[in-house]
């Protein structure tokens, strides 16, 4: 994320990367009527895809200004970026700007009659809380190297200690679904998406990663729930919000804490996972040390 003032008009941008599909841009807040906030968007030299954006009535040159603003955008032939640029009328600090962004589902999960999860046996149970995927996350951690944990998460929120790069590893992945991530490292753009498994961000070159963003995709994801916490330097643990670059309040804090968590769907709504840091016993291994990416 970027930012600079211009004679009271502060300006800051920031990317996100989609893949093919439709989505929903929505101006989610209501900042005070004399302190005006518009976001306006545009594709980002990025990405092989192209976006067609379609803005609603009443909005011009795809400019967001007002609480329930919406834009439509079309993602198609490759992932894509899209640049998000906001318009700050005045000098003062107010509460970040709320821009949801939402997939169109368009998996045979919206058919009404659609069951996620069929039961032969009349007298099966649904467990109302499912037991979360396996995931083990590899972190590169400033001063103490690989720290590795079979939780899913790494760091600590209020630590001052940095992550500079990291791995997910789903262990026995079911076919048609996988997970995909992104990382921004201080000074650079944002890497390219990888599946899990893969390493994003760097080792032994001392910079702290400033945003990051998690998906799921093929044509089993709708199988399955992404959440977790991510945490920057100074601010308070954020929900994962899927297909969405995450970064602090300024956009230049350093990642602290990360935690990603899986769980399989079911026909009842279970509970949020909770965040790792709510138990202390938790512990994370230091695996090894100075390894280079």
């Amino acid at each position: 994320m970027q930012s600079q003032t211009l004679d009271g008009l502060k300006i800051t941008s920031r990317v996100t990367l989609l893949e093919p599909g439709m989505y929903i841009f929505r101006y989610a807040s209501q900042p005070p009527a004399d302190k005006p906030v518009c976001i306006a968007l545009q594709q980002a030299p990025l990405g092989k895809g192209a976006i067609d954006f379609f803005p609603a009535e009443g909005i011009s040159k795809n400019m967001l200004a007002k609480l329930g603003d919406t834009i439509v955008a079309r993602v198609k032939n490759g992932i894509a970026t899209v640049l998000i640029t906001e318009y700050h009328m005045f000098d003062e600090s107010i509460d970040p700007i709320d821009l949801r962004i939402d997939r169109i589902d368009t998996s045979p999960a919206i058919m009404r009659n659609f069951g996620v999860i069929s039961t032969p046996d009349a007298s099966a149970v649904i467990a109302p809380s499912p037991v979360p995927v396996t995931l083990k996350l590899l972190a590169h951690l400033q001063g103490a190297g690989d720290v590795e944990s079979a939780e899913g998460w790494a760091g600590e929120h209020d630590s001052i200690r940095r992550l500079e790069g990291f791995s997910l590893h789903w262990e026995g992945k079911p076919a048609g679904v996988d997970l995909v991530y992104a990382s921004t490292a201080s000074g650079s753009g944002p890497s390219p998406k990888v599946v899990s498994g893969t390493f994003t961000g760097t080792r032994g070159k001392s910079l702290p990663l400033v945003s990051a963003g998690f998906g799921l995709v093929g044509p089993n994801r709708h199988l399955y729930e992404l959440s977790g916490h991510i945490v920057f330097r100074g601010s308070v643990p954020q929900l994962v919000v899927a297909d969405q670059m995450m970064y602090g309040p300024t956009g230049t804090e350093p990642l602290v804490a990360l935690h990603i968590c899986i769980t399989p769907v079911t026909k009842m709504n279970a509970a949020r996972y909770k965040s790792p840091w709510e138990n202390s016993a938790l512990k994370q291994k230091i695996s090894s040390t100075g390894q280079m990416a």
